[in-house]
Order: C-alpha cells, then structure tokens, then sequence
C-alpha cells in the first residue's frame, strides 16, 4: 500500500519513500482511528496544516 500524500517542512517538499510514507499514513490513521465519531470507510481525504 502506498499512501498518495506529499509531505513539507516550512514550504520545502520532504521526499519520502515507500516505507517512510508508509509509515506516515499508519500513523496518522491510527490517530483517527481513536477519534469519536470518525468513520474510517467514508474517508476521502485528510488535510493537516
């Protein structure tokens, strides 16, 4: 599974690979996972900022 996201860092593009953005993209849906109310098959999109 390869997640399709872009990271940056103060506006510099991070390039990541495989495995980083794996690890990426598990982490931040474990998180939402945990919140109330937050239904993992409806997601379509995750904005963090």
């Amino acid at each position: 599974m390869t997640a399709d996201f872009e990271l940056y860092v103060n506006g510099k593009k991070i390039a990541l690979n495989e495995f980083a953005s794996d690890v990426v993209h598990d982490v931040v849906l474990s998180l939402i996972k945990n919140l109330h109310g937050v239904d993992l098959d409806k997601i379509n999109k995750v904005e963090i900022s």
